[in-house]
């Protein structure tokens, strides 16, 4: 099974997806278009979700979703939102966000 990268631009899908925080388990990736750090995580993410897993991460950015950033405190980008079941975890720094999309060097 592959993991999944999905990028939301709308606020609507948003909202739906944050009804969905009590019994999901999926991440959100808080970016920013203009940040170096960001872009050196997006290659991350996109090393990581061609690895075999069953994670979704969900990809929101500031330009297209300034609102979205509120919903749990997010002032930096990159920061990683992770949702288990009702169970919320936010890193907001970049080392801690860069080692989960760490994927390991093939051989």
């Amino acid at each position: 099974m592959a993991r999944q990268i999905v990028e939301i631009t709308k606020e609507p899908e948003f909202f739906q997806l944050l009804k969905k925080k009590k019994k999901g388990t999926f991440s959100i990736l808080y970016r920013s278009l203009w940040c170096s750090n960001c872009k050196k995580i997006m290659v991350k993410v996109d090393e990581w979700s061609k690895l075999d897993g069953d994670e979704i991460v969900y990809v929101v950015d500031s330009w297209n979703l300034p609102k979205s950033f509120a919903s749990f405190g997010i002032t930096s980008a990159p920061s990683l939102v992770k949702i288990n079941g009702g169970r919320i975890r936010v890193d907001v720094e970049y080392p801690k966000v860069w080692s989960y999309f760490n994927a390991p060097k093939k051989a």
